[in-house]
């Protein structure tokens, strides 16, 4: 019998880790997360599910980084009560069913907050983008300084780390979807003029400063994988072409890069595509970004 996918059910490896088989489950937003940000026990077990069902690997998402962000996700943040705990529980319960447990690793930039709950908080927050602009929505977005850029690029380190302690065997960047780190990939929303804005080589800094602080935080063999936008599909932004660059110039500092598609507020509808667009309508773009990289690591497409 022929197969299409003949080394789906086979092992990989990535860094020092060992995959079961080539079936990732994609990061997927808890369902009961803490007004301060903990894992739930209803999110633990959604997550376990995934793992018990044969996954290679789960992904919790968003984790977010930093005190400036705060929307749908977690934090993994030693100065909140029982954070730690609450990741290693999930780490644990993915881990002990044969799975490698995985968290993204986040931060909104200039959309910081936009579902966040606690409308006090919401309303107080500063919104922080690449640029300065006023958002869709009236919201002003004020341009991240040089000394804001290497905090929030600890911070990312800071969080690696953490979940390494908790027990995670990999940790995803998440570098797609709209958010700071596709802000600064992307025309679209970066018009600086320094170091991080204009030419490709200056749009992709922030993503390799991330990277490496991350390398460093968990250390040789621990797998890091990049979600990256192949294609924005949006005036102004970038396309396929330059996804394939963007990918080229991150390949070195991962160990696998997800495929995705979208950016927030423009092309969401593509990211997570509906019943009215064609099955697998964002493959192609993780199939053309596979072709021309030079990683051994096969990317996946979400």
């Amino acid at each position: 019998m022929e197969y299409k996918y003949p080394h789906l059910c086979s092992p990989i490896r990535l860094g020092s880790v060992t995959f079961r088989n080539r079936m990732f489950s994609s990061p997927m937003g808890g369902t009961d997360i803490t007004a301060d940000g903990c894992i739930g026990p209803r999110s633990v077990k959604f997550y376990e599910l995934r793992a018990y069902g044969g996954a290679a690997a789960v992904t919790v998402s968003e984790c977010m980084v930093h005190p400036s962000d705060g929307s749908h996700a977690f934090r993994l943040d030693l100065s909140v009560p029982d954070s730690l705990p609450s990741f290693t529980y999930t780490a644990d319960a993915i881990n002990r069913h044969g799975a490698v447990a995985s968290v993204e690793l986040s931060h909104s930039g200039q959309f910081a907050g936009t579902y966040l709950a606690d409308k006090n908080r919401k309303a107080s927050m500063a919104q922080w983008g690449p640029s300065a602009s006023v958002r869709a929505d009236g919201v002003e977005i004020k341009a991240l300084t040089k000394a804001m850029i290497d905090e929030i690029v600890a911070s990312y380190g800071t969080a690696a780390g953490l979940a390494k302690r908790a027990g995670f065997r990999m940790v995803m960047v998440h570098g797609g979807h709209g958010w700071l780190i596709n802000q600064f990939l992307s025309p679209l929303f970066n018009r600086r003029t320094d170091e991080y804005g204009g030419s490709l080589e200056n749009r992709v800094r922030f993503a390799r400063e991330v990277l490496t602080a991350v390398r460093k935080a968990v250390g040789p063999g621990f797998p890091v994988e990049f979600r990256l936008s192949g294609d924005e599909f949006v005036d102004g932004g970038y396309h396929l072409d330059e996804g394939v660059r963007i990918a080229q110039a991150i390949e070195d500092y991962v160990d696998l890069i997800h495929v995705t598609a979208g950016t927030y507020q423009k092309t969401f509808g593509i990211t997570h595509p509906s019943w009215f667009e064609a099955h697998g309508r964002n493959v192609y773009l993780a199939a053309e970004i596979k072709s021309t990289s030079k990683s051994p690591s096969p990317p996946s497409a979400a």
